[in-house]
């Protein structure tokens, strides 16, 4: 991901989900590394009482209400969102959205992985209990099927 984009922030309500009590998980371990590299930057949300309202009102979890209001300060190029509560809020402020699904696929686009190593990524990641729709697999698969014909 450091090499497809140059800067990711991300909320402590996040890091603090993903690392500290993720810790093991997938992505625990490589995001520790991308904050103390620096590219990815821990970002405090200013209005977090409106958090607090999405939170509230939405019925979400603090860290995904923080991401939508960190989106919406920070007007960022786009939401990294796998959960769909999050996917559809950011695209109800017209957001666009990427997965990790789609950074696979960008990463192919830029033609830093293999499309043989995306598909290894993914079967690691569902092989690491990482959920995704069969709907979400197909699609994913359909783009790298398309990418191979060029």
């Amino acid at each position: 991901m450091k090499s497809l984009y140059k800067t990711v922030i991300i909320c402590p309500s996040v890091y603090n989900e993903v690392v500290e009590k993720g810790w093991g998980l997938p992505g625990s371990m490589e995001t520790e590394t991308a904050v103390r590299e620096g590219w990815v930057r821990i970002v405090d949300v200013v209005n977090k009482w409106k958090a607090r309202e999405i939170a509230k009102e939405k019925r979400i979890h603090m860290a995904n209400a923080e991401t939508i209001q960190l989106a919406r300060e920070t007007n960022p190029d786009f939401v990294l969102a796998d959960e769909e509560e999050v996917r559809s809020l950011a695209e109800e402020d017209d957001f666009k959205i990427r997965g990790c699904l789609g950074i696979l696929v960008d990463g192919v686009r830029k033609k830093l992985i293999s499309i043989s190593d995306a598909k290894k990524e993914v079967k690691g990641l569902r092989a690491s209990g990482y959920r995704m729709s069969d709907e979400i697999l197909k699609a994913f698969y359909d783009i790298l099927k398309s990418l191979e014909k060029r």
